[in-house]
C-alpha cells in the first residue's frame, strides 16, 4: 500500500514538472536564405535591433501557452532563419536575464550591437526571464542610443503583448515616433503581438505605423514554415532592381527619295554596316521602322512606311544572309518625325528607315 501511494505520488509530481516546462521550440524554421538569393533578392537590412517583452504580464497564457515562450520561440526561429548573414545585432530584454535577476534593472541591452553570431544570439535569448513591468516606450526611446554607431539601414522589431504598464510619461507610438525622427529612412519599425489584447493590438499597431517603413504582425502569423520565411523575407530582403539593357536606337540615314521604296546608292554603305554587324552577332535580333513626311494621307503613308522598311529588309537578307526571322519590319508613316515637316529639309529628313536592336 505505502509503495503505491510512493508511486502515485511520484506520477503526480511528473505531471507538475511536466505541465510547468517551458514550451520547447516548434521546428517551423527553415532557413529560406539560399532561396530568396537565388530567386532575385538581395539584403536590404544592415542591422536588427529585437525588443523581447519578458514582462509579468508574458506569464499569462495565450492558446494554452504562456505568452513568454511563444515570443521566445518566434525571436529564436527569426535568429535560426537569418543565420548566414552579414548582419550588425542586438537585443533588449523588458524583464530580467540571469545576470540581472534580483537587482532593479527591469530592461536593458543584453546582446550587442555587434557582429551578429547565430549561436551568441541564441544563448543571450534563452537567458531572459520573466519579471517587472512593460516599459515598452523606454527602450524604443534608448535605442536612438543603442544605434548611434550604426551604418546602413535598420530593422527595430518587438516582440511583446504590447501592454504598457510603466511611470513612462511617454507612449510607445511617441518613443516610435523620436526614434524615427532620429534615424529616418534608416529604421523601419517591425512590431509582433502575442496574444490577443486589443489595447495591446492597437498600441503594436501604433508602434509600427511610427516607423513608416515597417508594419505590424501577430505570433500565430509567423509561427509556421511559410509565415516565417515571408517574414524575414519582408524584413531583411528587397527585390533586386535588374538595369534593364535599353535596346540600341540609331538612325540609320536611310533616306528615301518623295513617294518612293527604292533603296537609292547612296545609302547602301549605312545599310552594310548594320548587315555586317547582325551577321557576325546571330543572336541579336533587329526591328526595321519606316517612316514618312506628312505629304499625303495618313493611310496611304502607312502603307508607304511599311514597304521601305520591308526594302531595307530584303538587302539585308539577300546580301548578308541574315535569317528573315530576325528582321521584324514596322511603319509609322509621319506619327515620328525626326525634324519639323514645316520644312522642305525636315521633310526629307522624315523619309527614313530607323533600326532599333533588341539583344
Amino acid at each position: 500500500m505505502k509503495r503505491q501511494f510512493t508511486i502515485l505520488l511520484m506520477l503526480l509530481f511528473v505531471g507538475l514538472v511536466v505541465s510547468c516546462a517551458p514550451k520547447i521550440q516548434q521546428s517551423f524554421v527553415s532557413n529560406n536564405l539560399a532561396g530568396l538569393l537565388n530567386s532575385g533578392y538581395k539584403q536590404k537590412a544592415d542591422n536588427f535591433l529585437i525588443i523581447f517583452d519578458g514582462s509579468s504580464s508574458m506569464w499569462e497564457k495565450y492558446n494554452g501557452t504562456k505568452k513568454f515562450y511563444q515570443a521566445r520561440n518566434v525571436i529564436l526561429g527569426i535568429n535560426q532563419s537569418i543565420d548566414g548573414l552579414k548582419l550588425q545585432g542586438g537585443l533588449h530584454v523588458i524583464g530580467d536575464t540571469k545576470a540581472t535577476k534580483g537587482t532593479l534593472v527591469n530592461d536593458s541591452l543584453i546582446y550587442g550591437m555587434t557582429n551578429y553570431s547565430q549561436a551568441e544570439y541564441a544563448k543571450a535569448v534563452n537567458s531572459v526571464e520573466i519579471n517587472g513591468l512593460t516599459p515598452i516606450s523606454i527602450p524604443l526611446a534608448k535605442s536612438i542610443d543603442t544605434l548611434k554607431n550604426s551604418s546602413g539601414k535598420t530593422a527595430v522589431i518587438v516582440v511583446s503583448d504590447g501592454v504598457q504598464v510603466s511611470s513612462d510619461k511617454a507612449t510607445p507610438q511617441e518613443a516610435a515616433a523620436k526614434l524615427k525622427a532620429a534615424y529616418g529612412d534608416r529604421v523601419c519599425i517591425y512590431t509582433i503581438l502575442v496574444g490577443d489584447d486589443p489595447v495591446g493590438k492597437s498600441t503594436m499597431q501604433a508602434v509600427a505605423d511610427a516607423g513608416g517603413c515597417g508594419f505590424a504582425t501577430t505570433e500565430g502569423a509567423i509561427a509556421s514554415t511559410e509565415g516565417m520565411n515571408d517574414f524575414v523575407q519582408k524584413v531583411f530582403f528587397e527585390k533586386a532592381v535588374v538595369a534593364q539593357e535599353k535596346p540600341v536606337s540609331f538612325n540609320l540615314y536611310v533616306k528615301f527619295d518623295f513617294d518612293k521604296d527604292t533603296i537609292r546608292p547612296q545609302e547602301k554603305d549605312n545599310i552594310d554596316e548594320v548587315g555586317s554587324f547582325l551577321a557576325m552577332h546571330p543572336e541579336i535580333r533587329l526591328t526595321l521602322e519606316g517612316h514618312t513626311c506628312n505629304m499625303g494621307s495618313e493611310a496611304y503613308n502607312m502603307g508607304l512606311s511599311k514597304r521601305r522598311a520591308e526594302s531595307v529588309k530584303r538587302y539585308m537578307v539577300n546580301k548578308f544572309k541574315i535569317d528573315p526571322s530576325r528582321l521584324t519590319t514596322v511603319g509609322y508613316a509621319f506619327s515620328r518625325p525626326l525634324e519639323s515637316n514645316a520644312t522642305k529639309a525636315g521633310r526629307e529628313a522624315n523619309r527614313r528607315v530607323m533600326a532599333t536592336i533588341n539583344r
